[in-house]
């Protein structure tokens, strides 16, 4: 009997020492990559790249359906141009003249830098 618990005990130590030396192999292959700052930099930049993607293909659904949105709003507002003109004369006739006005200021001032 005391030839089976001697062999019990042996396996038992084998499978410790196997547990062991994974245990370490795992621990120095971690300390490895750590270490390895030229790969942990490229990694990151890829993860970067990868989130600045996908960010970007988000923001431009958002930029193309408010520019549909935009677009029906200018529309609205343009076909309400003539009824507001004609309910505020006065109005539009001084929101005509400092365009004018802006435009020939803009026009004087590109001709008359040096």
């Amino acid at each position: 009997m005391k030839h089976r618990d001697d062999i019990s005990e042996t396996e038992a130590l084998r499978l410790e020492l196997e547990q062991t030396r994974q245990h370490l192999a795992d621990t120095v292959q971690q300390l490895t990559h750590q270490l390895n700052v030229p790969l942990r930099l490229k990694e990151g930049a890829a993860e970067r790249g990868s989130r600045l993607k996908a960010n970007a293909g988000m923001a431009g659904e958002r930029i193309r359906a408010n520019a549909g949105y935009a677009g029906l709003r200018v529309k609205d507002t343009a076909t309400q141009v003539p009824t507001l003109t004609k309910q505020h004369p006065k109005t539009t006739a001084a929101v005509g003249g400092a365009v004018l006005l802006g435009a020939g200021a803009a026009a004087w001032l590109a001709t008359h830098r040096k």
